[in-house]
């Protein structure tokens, strides 16, 4: 679902309609950890995801090589995304959470419709 968010977001984010932060986390697949530590530990993040969402949507391996010894603070950091995923109270992935002009925040679990993003980009609550 990751590649989904992804390629609903793009039109939005292209258009300047939203800004997306990615945070990465690393547990669904036995390379997602490494995975993860290689977009943090990128001199160009922006440029690695893109790549790692191009093999996705290709093959489904991603596009971006597994590290074998991410750094420490690597491995923190992936730690503290983890954490916050949990504290969200959900082990999905993506989670949409958003803020909206007027303050309000709100957040969509898992696979979000694409009427999600059109409100968001409105500054409604979908």
């Amino acid at each position: 679902y990751c590649l989904d968010a992804f390629v609903k977001e793009m039109p939005f984010v292209n258009s300047g309609k939203i800004a997306v932060r990615f945070v990465p986390v690393g547990f669904l697949t036995p390379s997602s950890f490494g995975k993860a530590a290689f977009l943090l530990e990128s001199p160009n993040p922006q440029a690695a995801l893109f790549s790692d969402m191009r093999g996705v949507s290709r093959d489904d391996s991603g596009g971006v090589p597994a590290l074998s010894s991410p750094s420490p603070g690597i491995r923190a950091a992936l730690q503290h995304n983890q954490e916050l995923l949990e504290q969200t109270g959900s082990d999905l992935v993506p989670d949409l959470v958003f803020r909206l002009p007027d303050g309000h925040v709100g957040m969509i679990r898992g696979d979000f419709p694409p009427y999600a993003l059109q409100a968001i980009s409105r500054g409604e609550m979908p």
